[in-house]
């Protein structure tokens, strides 16, 4: 199946460092537009993963937007600046926030690809967590080992063992910075929590 990703923002600045941050970890094409009306040129794309990370401010046309989910696998990520602006939609199933660092980026775009190609959303599983395992990725976001954890929330190590391995087969996320932008992706952490170094 082809791959087709879209960057709609009209700044060509962000466009143009989305872009490269994609295309230099995942090699791949990338189509940038200033206007989400642009994408209605593209609209007759057949079987493909069509991957649009489009400005919050944007709005992407209904027919548009139909005609591509109809004969494709689609996801939206909607792109945020550093305060989310009031009257925005925040309805998107996938969000993207400027002060991501790139790692951040490729890991987020790498799950949506996962998630897409199984036909199940990886972020959308966050209701079926124990609020214990909420508890789990979180402390992991940030860096903490397992003894650490354990200390924190006053359970045995062999406990948080397991409360990652549930996790891990629940989200089917095993590295930690896939975890981190889970964590980030359903606000069970704020991104100035995070220290990047830790995601390496």
């Amino acid at each position: 199946m082809e791959e087709n990703v879209f960057i709609i923002h009209p700044s060509e600045i962000i466009r143009k460092g989305l872009a490269w941050i994609l295309q230099e970890y995942f090699g791949m094409e990338i189509t940038q537009l200033a206007s989400a009306a642009d994408l209605s040129s593209f609209s007759e794309i057949t079987n493909s993963l069509i991957i649009v990370i489009v400005d919050a401010g944007c709005r992407i046309p209904d027919e548009v937007e139909k005609k591509l989910s109809k004969n494709n696998q689609l996801a939206i990520i909607g792109f945020f600046g550093s305060e989310r602006k009031p009257g925005y939609p925040s309805h998107y199933e996938y969000e993207l926030h400027e002060r991501f660092p790139a790692i951040q980026i490729q890991q987020l775009i790498q799950l949506v690809r996962k998630s897409t190609a199984k036909q199940k959303p990886v972020f959308s599983a966050n209701g079926d967590l124990t609020l214990r395992e909420k508890d789990v990725i979180r402390l992991i976001a940030q860096g903490l080992a397992n003894k650490e954890i354990a200390d924190r929330l006053n359970i045995s190590i062999h406990t948080v063992i397991s409360h990652r391995k549930n996790i891990t087969e629940k989200l089917n996320i095993k590295s930690i910075s896939g975890l981190t932008v889970y964590a980030i992706m359903n606000h069970l952490i704020d991104i100035k929590d995070i220290n990047p170094e830790e995601l390496v």
